[in-house]
């Protein structure tokens, strides 16, 4: 890995299928619409002598079965909620499902809400385990500034090690806790990320990576595969001084 494009590349050469299985043609339209922005092909099946508004089962590149959710769970995906790491991990709310459902599947056009929902689902596991590496990629000052008070809270977590990255110079006092990388004209003022290395359990490991193609359009993926994450971990410790 010598760049963020190059993990970006590694995850679009993994497309893959997503079955609508319904008779009911608006549902199928309406998932249609939504995922032709996503590296995946929309296939419609019918629900034979099942009753209900049905079902969708996703495939990997190899066409093996990766998972199952009813049309109703996908609500979570298309309209998601942004509350503070905090409130979420308060909550009896298991996003963790959905998020995994598609992990590793390229995104082409989500908005600033959806990556900032995302971005939350991933700061809520590093604010509840409380402990590991936290790195953050804001792209721009200004990005960060918004976020400060949210940051504040997790230098307060001594056993976590958070870190921020920025393409442009910060001026403003850097919260207790938290390193400020910065690094003009380079890749950080493309790339919006959010990586969390699980601490002591691999299994929380978990990251986001997009690119912002156009202005509030982003293109990337989120992924639990520890190993992914350990990848992005190291490229951010070895290309940038994180200490």
């Amino acid at each position: 890995m010598n760049s963020l494009a190059d993990l970006i590349e590694t995850i679009e050469c993994q497309r893959k299928t997503l079955e609508v299985h319904t008779d009911d043609d608006t549902i199928f339209e309406a998932l249609h619409r939504q995922f032709e922005t996503r590296n995946v092909d929309v296939r419609h099946r019918s629900l034979g002598s099942l009753d209900g508004a049905g079902f969708v089962i996703v495939r990997g590149v190899d066409g093996a079965f990766r998972g199952a959710l009813g049309h109703d769970q996908f609500a979570a995906i298309l309209s998601p909620r942004i509350h503070p790491p905090w409130v979420l991990a308060e909550t009896d709310d298991d996003r963790s499902d959905l998020f995994s459902f598609l992990e590793n599947t390229l995104f082409t056009s989500y908005s600033r809400r959806q990556m900032l929902a995302t971005t939350r689902e991933i700061e809520e596991r590093a604010w509840r385990v409380g402990a590991g590496r936290l790195y953050a990629g804001f792209e721009r000052a200004l990005a960060f500034a918004v976020q400060t008070d949210v940051y504040e809270r997790f230098g307060s977590h001594t056993s976590l090690t958070v870190a921020v990255f920025i393409d442009d110079e910060w001026t403003e006092p850097v919260p207790d806790g938290v390193t400020v990388v910065s690094e003009r004209d380079s890749e950080l003022g493309e790339y919006w990320f959010v990586v969390f290395d699980g601490g002591d359990n691999e299994q929380e490991a978990c990251a986001l990576l997009a690119e912002e193609r156009r202005p509030g359009e982003f293109y990337g993926f989120w992924t639990y595969d520890p190993a992914m994450v350990t990848e992005l971990v190291t490229y951010l410790e070895t290309t940038y001084d994180t200490s």
